[in-house]
């Protein structure tokens, strides 16, 4: 199936993005068979078999509008030197645990509140009201095909393969409205992230021309993939200490650290990111 327009991705200092990024044939439902990792029963994965964009295809999600809106638009760019400098004085690589991870932030109270200040400077050009919030310190283990988890019980957790977030209450229709959030690489390894490039109204109306059912925030990513298996998954590379925007709850996607080999870092902040 071919790519449509929709989700534009916006570069802002990145060489040669167009290696970046790459394409597949679609999605496969997740057989649970691993006894470690357990999935949800309706989720789905990205098919293996990626491959360079064409340029047509670049050039169906690539936009040089730096003032393109928020709910459709997936933005890339690299934080600056000085911001890049602290992180690394973290020294988060010498974490022996993903348990360690948030014991290295507490070690240097001065280099945090250095820290924090050249972030919300940084962040503040990304907001034009400055509205946004710290979210999390994202971890994720090496080598994963899915990042994104939900605990369900002590110590037992699910993924979600690729999915919609849900910061709030929204239907397929009033997803636009959401906010979006900024994930920042402070790794050590390049990450990635899955993502479909339609907008969730797009998503209905591919869904409605086959089916009459109620269509739901709960049920639209699985009614699609099983609908559409063959729509292409699109895979955008994230090196360190490059971030991306995006608005999550209006679109499909995940992490994954395929191919890493030292635990996966990202700080994550929610809020209006329109400056891209």
């Amino acid at each position: 199936m071919n790519l449509k327009e929709g989700i534009r991705v916006y570069n802002r200092q990145i060489d040669n993005i167009k290696d970046q990024i790459s394409i597949n044939s679609g999605v496969v439902p997740v057989e649970n068979n691993d006894p470690e990792i357990e999935y949800y029963h309706n989720a789905y994965l990205p098919n293996s078999d990626w491959r360079m964009l064409t340029d047509q295809e670049y050039r169906r999600i690539f936009t040089a509008n730096e003032d393109s809106r928020m709910f459709n638009t997936l933005g890339m760019g690299v934080i600056p030197l000085s911001l890049e400098h602290l992180f690394k004085s973290l020294k988060l690589s010498e974490c022996e645990s993903l348990f360690d991870v948030p014991k290295q932030f507490e070690k240097n109270e001065e280099l945090i509140k250095k820290l924090n200040q050249e972030l919300n400077a940084f962040l503040d050009q990304k907001s034009a009201a400055g509205k946004y919030k710290f979210h999390r310190i994202a971890r994720s283990l090496p080598d994963m095909q899915s990042t994104t988890f939900h605990h369900t019980g002590h110590n037992t957790f699910k993924y979600t393969g690729l999915h919609i977030d849900k910061s709030i209450f929204f239907t397929p229709h009033t997803a636009y409205k959401s906010d979006n959030r900024i994930s920042i690489n402070i790794s050590t390894e390049p990450r990635f992230l899955y993502f479909i490039n339609l907008t969730l109204r797009q998503i209905f109306t591919k869904i409605q021309k086959k089916k009459s059912e109620k269509i739901t925030s709960e049920n639209i990513v699985e009614e699609f993939f099983k609908l559409y298996p063959d729509y292409p998954v699109l895979r955008l590379e994230i090196k360190p200490y490059q971030y991306y925007i995006a608005p999550t709850d209006n679109l499909i996607h995940d992490g994954t650290t395929l191919g890493n080999k030292f635990f996966d870092i990202t700080m994550v902040y929610t809020g209006v990111f329109d400056k891209y």
